[in-house]
């Protein structure tokens, strides 16, 4: 990941204490990078509301994360275990931002782990847990994406 959107999504990550908004937050990231995807490899057409600006349009861009989600799946852009990693993610987003009393730590956790460092452990803290789901999901998804497409987000 690039250093500054690195440091930045640290930075919001490390000063807040909600892990709902944390979650919400690792979903809003994931999704800038799905969409960095996208704009690298999908093709554009002309815009014709920008013309003179040479712009093209991907309507894919217009639609939600689950559409988009399923879209670089299933083109192969993404492999298997991190589009089940961000599906799941999108159902922790759906469930915190629907519900401020959500309890985290009876959130399905079965997201799959790259890193033996870095777990889910349903007996950790709430942010240790979002912390967990943030290493299975956005870090796994810059790395993937400047690994496999050397595309510097």
């Amino acid at each position: 990941m690039s250093k500054e959107v690195g440091k930045i999504f640290v930075q919001r990550i490390m000063n807040n204490s909600d892990p709902l908004s944390n979650i919400v937050t690792v979903h809003l990231f994931c999704e800038n990078a799905i969409n960095s995807l996208i704009k690298a490899k999908a093709f554009g057409v002309e815009d014709f509301s920008k013309k003179n600006k040479g712009e093209t349009y991907i309507p894919i861009l217009d639609s939600n994360y689950s559409t988009k989600l399923y879209f670089v799946y299933s083109m192969g852009l993404i492999e298997q275990k991190l589009y089940e990693n961000l599906r799941l993610l999108n159902h922790w987003r759906n469930k915190a931002a629907h519900n401020i009393h959500e309890d985290i730590k009876k959130l399905p956790i079965d997201f799959h782990i790259y890193n033996e460092n870095h777990s889910i452990t349903a007996g950790a803290d709430e942010n240790e847990i979002v912390l967990g789901v943030a290493f299975a999901t956005y870090v796994e998804l810059h790395k993937f994406i400047e690994e496999q497409y050397q595309i510097n987000i």
